[in-house]
This record gives structure tokens, C-alpha cells and sequence, in this order.
């Protein structure tokens, strides 16, 4: 799997539990079950490190999908994307090596990858 993409998935996990860990019922819910969500400065360096791993260009353009969509990456199961539920233009579905490059939804501009 491309480098990149691995940086992005990992970063919308983690913006994942900061938006939990800064939300007071999710919060709740979790110390409910013994999920703790109290280092925030934590989960905020590991955000911002891997933010510093990605190149200048796809920075840029995973600030601008995270500002419109709040999530940065989608999957795409059996040729459609999981971001805005289009299908995906079968040349870059079919691909063999699809999961190595960095390829964007046409329609939604999320970043994609294959499961």
C-alpha cells in the first residue's frame, strides 16, 4: 500500500478519537467501559506528526477534504466509493496495483483505497 495513503488512513483514526475524545457523552460512554480518553495532547502530537509526513501537495489537498467532509479517506467496495456511494470509472477499479497509488473519488475528491 502507498506510503501516503497509509499516513492518511492512521491520520482519520486518530481524528476520529480526538472528535470522541472531545465530545463529553462520547467521553462518558467510553470511561463507561474502560476506555480512557484523557491524554488529548497526545492524540494532538500524533495528528500533527503525521501530518508533518505527508508531501506539501497532498497535505493541501487532505486540508481541503477534511474542511469539506470532515473524513479524509474512503473505501471502495465492489467499485463504488464509500464516501459519496458513485461508482468509480472501471480503468481505475480493475487496477492491479490500485492500492499503490494515491487516486481520489472524481465525484467527492476523497482519497480512495481498495478492500
Amino acid at each position: 500500500m502507498n506510503g501516503q495513503l497509509q499516513i492518511l488512513i492512521a491520520l482519520q483514526d486518530v481524528l476520529g478519537l480526538i472528535r470522541e475524545a472531545k465530545d463529553p457523552s462520547q467521553k462518558k460512554a467510553l470511561d463507561k467501559i474502560g476506555l480512557k480518553m484523557d491524554n488529548l495532547a497526545a492524540l494532538e502530537a500524533t495528528r500533527t506528526n503525521l501530518e508533518g509526513q505527508l508531501n506539501l501537495s497532498v497535505l493541501n489537498e487532505y486540508k481541503r477534504v477534511r474542511r469539506r467532509y470532515g473524513r479524509i479517506v474512503a473505501p471502495v467496495i465492489g467499485g463504488t466509493c464509500y464516501g459519496c456511494f458513485m461508482k468509480i470509472h472501471m480503468a481505475i477499479a480493475s487496477s492491479e496495483d490500485r492500492n499503490e497509488s494515491l487516486l481520489r473519488c472524481e465525484n467527492c475528491g476523497m482519497f480512495l483505497y481498495w478492500v
